[in-house]
């Protein structure tokens, strides 16, 4: 994971200067690793429960809590972003935008989505900002949403760190670049609010979000062909990804030729059935003539 965040901080400690690694007065070349980058990592907390307790302001200023947002039923894709971020953050937020756009779920209906910033300078007008320009990537292929389906908020420095620490989020503020530096990952939560699974990277695959959402929602969110899906693909800890589960195949291939052996019986026995009981009536109407002659 590390390596993903690594890359990206680089390159947005090179902007602006293509020909030549980035310059310290002092110090000369920068080739070191930036010190705020060695704390920037994730450590997976799965199965923790956030704490529903920590309060934000949302984009129109309102005081919520993060508890507003979870225990309705739906599973929730949570992203941690700040509105300054030059690069990386809209990255990530784009990425997971258009991943939603492709799904067959509704924003707002079978699931909620939340982004939380990071920075404690952020304020409610940048959330409302960032909030519509994602919201118009959603909406390139279905309706547009209000803001309720997809809230942005920000908060003080005490909830901030609560809320990334319970999901093993680590960042660290760069004062040489005035940037944060942080990795790329969102996070589908269960509907009381347990984080189920970490999605990495900047471009996130529907078919990886919708897998999370499915299994975030143990079964009720999605239909029988999710479900069917979610028995033949499993994350694989190893890629990042969801892929084939050979064993899922296999199951779903034995029952379908259980099904057409049972069919293939079945539809022999009742072939049988329907001979026998036409050559018994075939006897009975040969014997007839027999009993009537005198």
């Amino acid at each position: 994971m590390k390596w993903i965040a690594c890359f990206l901080f680089a390159g947005l400690l090179v902007t602006g200067s293509a020909r030549a690694a980035p310059v310290d007065p002092e110090e000369g070349p920068i080739t070191a690793l930036p010190p705020a980058m060695r704390e920037v990592d994730i450590d997976e907390n799965l199965g923790k429960r956030l704490d529903p307790n920590l309060t934000f302001t949302d984009a129109s200023g309102r005081t919520v809590r993060l508890g507003d947002y979870m225990g309705d039923g739906r599973p929730l894709v949570l992203t941690l972003a700040y509105f300054r971020c030059p690069m990386l953050c809209d990255l990530v937020l784009r990425g997971v935008a258009t991943a939603m756009a492709n799904l067959p779920f509704t924003l707002g209906d079978t699931y909620r989505a939340l982004t939380v910033s990071f920075d404690p300078r952020d304020r409610p007008a940048q959330a409302a900002e960032k909030q519509k320009s994602l919201l118009a990537v959603v909406g390139k292929s279905r309706t547009i949403f209000d803001g309720s389906a997809w809230p942005f908020l920000v908060g003080d420095d005490a909830p901030i760190h609560a809320l990334a620490d319970s999901l093993g989020f680590r960042f660290a503020y760069d004062a040489r670049s005035g940037q944060y530096a942080h990795p790329a990952a969102a996070f589908v939560l269960t509907p009381d609010g347990r984080i189920s699974r970490y999605l990495y990277g900047t471009q996130f695959s529907a078919r990886d979000l919708r897998l999370a959402l499915v299994e975030a929602g143990s079964g009720k969110v999605g239909g029988i062909v999710d479900r069917v899906l979610l028995t033949c693909y499993q994350y694989d800890p190893a890629t990042r990804r969801y892929g084939p589960f050979i064993r899922g195949f296999m199951r779903i291939g034995g029952f379908f030729i259980l099904t057409a052996v049972t069919t293939l019986v079945l539809m022999l026995w009742r072939r049988e059935k329907v001979r026998a009981a036409e050559e018994l009536t075939a006897e009975k109407m040969a014997a007839e003539p027999t009993r009537g002659a005198p």
